[in-house]
């Protein structure tokens, strides 16, 4: 009698295991119904919220190994990242082109306010005389054609204008002097490197206080262009004719100093300065 109950009791639990095993899908759902099983005993001993953290915890768990696995290639598949020191190993040691240069004050006339600020004028009157292969400029000449320079910027921008912005710079150039130059936003370090290697020259609107000329007067102007010139790669230096001194022709600003001093500003008369965006005209032969 004993033996045929144990074996009926065995037959049951044998059944019980397959329904069950049918019943769950994966070894995932057997861990749910385990942690649903323990939650709900809990609950019954009145620990409501460990039940709970339980349920929630055994969900992220499950969705998780369920997740589809995605390949992402490892940086050795990527191609490099070119570092400044990479960079530096591809360009020439030192360049520097044959631009005329003048003071933005030819006659030192620095009591004339359109003089004052005639940075913009002096740097395009530079790269244009380089693009004609114009060996040297006199102070009448530079003079001379300053002031037709600024008679035609009155017309194209309105009277009372002293500051032009690299876009506005670069499209009176084009039309003044009917030669192309090319406008580059948010330029970088090695940008410039690279344009200056391959024979270019580049106009830089700057805050001229950040460059720390000795030479400026009252720590220099907020709104200063010049015209970048070389480099001494060696010396990490930028050559540059800075219109803003007298002692401008070939003066060297380290790359870093130049370069963070670069930013734009709008065209208008002292307009406020909003953000740092570093735009050039780079003037390529």
């Amino acid at each position: 009698m004993w033996s045929i109950v144990i074996r009926m009791g065995l037959v049951a639990v044998l059944a019980g295991g397959v329904f069950a095993w049918y019943r769950m899908p994966d070894d995932h759902s057997a861990v749910l119904y385990r942690d649903a099983s323990d939650a709900a005993e809990r609950v019954l001993q009145g620990d409501a919220a460990i039940a709970q953290e339980t349920q929630v915890s055994s969900l992220v768990a499950a969705s998780q190994e369920r997740s589809v696995h995605v390949d992402v290639p490892v940086a050795a598949d990527l191609a490099p990242v070119r570092t400044t020191e990479d960079f530096f190993s591809t360009v020439k040691d030192s360049v520097k082109q044959s631009v005329p240069f003048i003071v933005q004050a030819p006659r030192a006339q620095w009591d004339d306010p359109r003089f004052q600020d005639a940075c913009e004028e002096a740097s395009l009157l530079m790269a244009h005389a380089w693009l004609n292969g114009t060996g040297a400029i006199s102070k009448s000449d530079a003079e001379a054609e300053m002031e037709r320079m600024f008679l035609a910027e009155e017309a194209l921008f309105g009277a009372g204008v002293i500051d032009t912005s690299v876009e506005d710079t670069a499209a009176f150039f084009q039309k003044h002097f009917q030669r192309t130059v090319e406008v580059v936003r948010d330029t970088t370090l090695e940008n410039m490197y690279r344009n200056l290697a391959e024979g270019s020259i580049i106009i830089a609107p700057t805050n001229g206080r950040a460059l720390g000329n000795p030479n400026f007067t009252n720590g220099g102007p907020d709104r200063h262009m010049l015209v970048v010139i070389g480099y001494d790669k060696n010396a990490r230096e930028f050559i540059t004719n800075d219109p803003g001194t007298r002692v401008g022709k070939g003066y060297r600003y380290k790359d870093t100093v130049l370069y963070n001093a670069i930013r734009d500003y709008s065209t208008g008369h002292k307009e406020p300065i909003l953000g740092t965006f570093k735009n050039v005209i780079v003037v390529r032969k």
